[in-house]
């Protein structure tokens, strides 16, 4: 990428710190003309515009530092910068990419899924029932890498070999939050992508989440919040994408929790009620995937399934309502993961998955430049 892009000059002037410059990310203003002619900008944005010959060296030291670390850098002149965000409202000015860019294609069915990160039983069951319909039909997820909701639903996307999306907070040389580099990893090599328009080296700070929530709200055709509380970072996603015209579909939970109140609120307030995965996909004029060849279970295998049907329970706990000595348990147990019928999940827990699809919608092949610099 040429260092000069006006783009990505505005990006560094911007410095994407916490707070957003709303006056350098209008789509509709010429780059060059913002450069020349500066607007009213803060103190530090505007002093950072008037010398030239920093912000280019600033800007050289960005794309080094990308091609260190095989990232792609896009700017909206960028064939693979996603064709949704381009003339979206506070557009990201840059974005710094690792992996498959051809999961950016504008044809291609997308949902962004958000929710708690601390999410009740019922909502972990509801993120993995929907997630997994939803790539059992070839829907692209995007979310956000966080713990709770948005990592389950990359790893439902992950265990169903589609693609998927992730749009960090911060840099993409330091994934956050830690506990999820795994995933990230596995995102990538599933075909998937890792996305942020932070540079690297720089750590997520609060006002940064806020940044990534908006992306999250245009990048795809949709925003799923299975669970969430009033005060959630996920309400932030939702109206975003409100404000922009992008569907927003909530799942309603029990009115005595805690973590669906913001749900509630966003229904109040004119978002769609999801009321089950198959619905959704029709709401979205999207197919259903083919589930008619799924293996039969086992006498032992069903005896877990029933006990998991009411969500996710601890192994010992399904152990004993299963009624099944230790050795049969663990070949069900067994057996169902490597069918991908049961996934584990963090603090020793076991859960159904609801869906497996025996074909699905080819995915879209890598771009030859995902992983190189432009």
């Amino acid at each position: 990428m040429d260092p000069t892009d006006p783009h990505l000059l505005l990006a560094v002037a911007e410095a994407c710190g916490p707070a957003l410059v709303p006056q350098l990310l209008d789509p509709t203003v010429d780059p060059q003309r913002l450069l020349s002619e500066p607007p009213p900008l803060p103190a530090a944005v505007h002093r950072r515009l008037l010398s030239p010959s920093r912000l280019e060296q600033s800007a050289r030291k960005w794309l080094a530092r990308a091609a260190d670390l095989g990232l792609t850098v896009l700017t909206p002149t960028h064939e693979s910068y996603p064709t949704r965000l381009r003339q979206m409202p506070l557009r990201p000015l840059v974005l710094f990419a690792r992996g498959n860019l051809a999961v950016l294609k504008a044809t291609l069915p997308t949902l962004t899924i958000v929710g708690s990160r601390t999410p009740t039983p019922y909502g972990m069951a509801a993120t993995m029932d929907f997630a997994t319909t939803m790539a059992a039909a070839g829907v692209h997820i995007w979310s956000g890498l966080a713990v709770g909701v948005d990592g389950l639903s990359h790893q439902m996307a992950v265990q169903e070999r589609v693609p998927t999306v992730a749009v960090l907070a911060g840099g993409l040389d330091q994934v956050y939050p830690q506990r999820n580099q795994p995933l990230a990893e596995q995102i990538v090599a599933g075909n998937g992508l890792l996305l942020t328009e932070t540079p690297p080296g720089k750590r997520p700070q609060r006002g940064h989440f806020p940044r990534r929530n908006r992306i999250l709200a245009g990048g795809a055709r949709a925003v799923l919040v299975v669970e969430a509380g009033q005060c959630s970072g996920s309400l932030h996603t939702a109206r975003f994408a409100a404000e922009i015209g992008v569907p927003v579909f909530c799942v309603p939970g029990a009115y005595t929790s805690p973590r669906s109140r913001g749900c509630h609120d966003l229904i109040a307030d004119g978002a769609q009620v999801a009321a089950c995965p198959d619905e959704l996909l029709r709401r979205l004029g999207i197919e259903a995937g083919d589930t008619s060849g799924r293996a039969e279970d086992s006498a032992d295998e069903a005896a877990v399934v029933r006990v998991l049907q009411e969500g996710p329970r601890p192994a010992d706990l399904v152990q004993r309502e299963a009624r099944l000595e230790r050795s049969r348990y663990l070949a069900a147990v067994l057996s169902l993961t490597r069918r991908r019928r049961v996934v584990e999940l963090p603090g020793d827990l076991l859960a159904l998955t609801p869906r497996t699809p025996r074909s699905r919608p080819p995915s879209p092949a890598p771009a030859r430049s995902s992983t190189q610099p432009t």
